[in-house]
């Protein structure tokens, strides 16, 4: 007789929040220690398991991941950031405008929430051949989920049409960074408040030119 597979939700559910647990104590060593110094014994030590329970996991490279997947949005696991409710909410507003305005809220909000693993990552990528390629892959999804979300917009006629798909996306892209949160509010004192009027604009401009 074949072998059953043997299901258990109870089980489950309480791998999946154990999971859930590392990952958020990797998120926070990774933040306050970086990544080359964050070890898996004190990941362990955050997330109360044992450092075997760490490594049975996840490897450490991919609890990185796994964090900046959870800070970006909210949950363990793939998807395309611009399918969450909430961006999708704001790209089917109407008003072309009001939704660019919604949408640097959206991305002063995401900005402030992951620029400490941002920062992180950036420097595990220099310092990890196989995070670099993460990395990379990242900024290509970033730039190609840009792009789709401009192609949508000038189907519906909410965008200009005398430049180049790609070369708004790119600056978009560049805009939105959180590079620009980090130098602006960070470096050069700005509140998020100014931050935010000035993607607002920047962005307004980009994509509607004369309005």
């Amino acid at each position: 007789m074949p072998t059953r597979a043997y299901h258990s939700p109870t089980r489950e559910a309480r791998s999946s929040a154990t999971r859930h647990k590392v990952v958020v104590a990797a998120q926070e060593c990774f933040e306050e220690r970086g990544y080359v110094a964050t070890t898996m014994r004190a990941i362990a030590q955050r997330a109360q398991v044992s450092v075997e329970t760490v490594h049975l996991t996840a490897a450490k490279r991919d609890l990185l991941l796994a964090a900046f997947t959870l800070v970006v949005t909210g949950e363990d696991g793939p998807g395309r950031l611009l399918e969450r409710p909430e961006p999708k909410a704001i790209l089917d507003d109407p008003d072309p405008v009001r939704r660019l305005r919604r949408l640097a809220d959206f991305v002063t909000a995401l900005n402030t929430r992951v620029m400490p693993l941002w920062r992180v990552f950036e420097q595990a990528a220099a310092a990890d051949a196989q995070i670099g390629v993460e990395y990379a892959d990242l900024i290509t999804r970033m730039r190609s989920e840009i792009r789709d979300v401009l192609t949508m917009l000038a189907e519906r006629g909410d965008l200009r049409d005398d430049r180049p798909i790609d070369e708004l996306a790119d600056l978009l892209w560049l805009l939105a960074l959180p590079d620009q949160h980090f130098r602006l509010c960070e470096q050069a004192g700005w509140t998020l408040e100014r931050y935010t009027a000035w993607l607002a604009e920047s962005m307004l401009d980009l994509l509607l030119g004369d309005r």
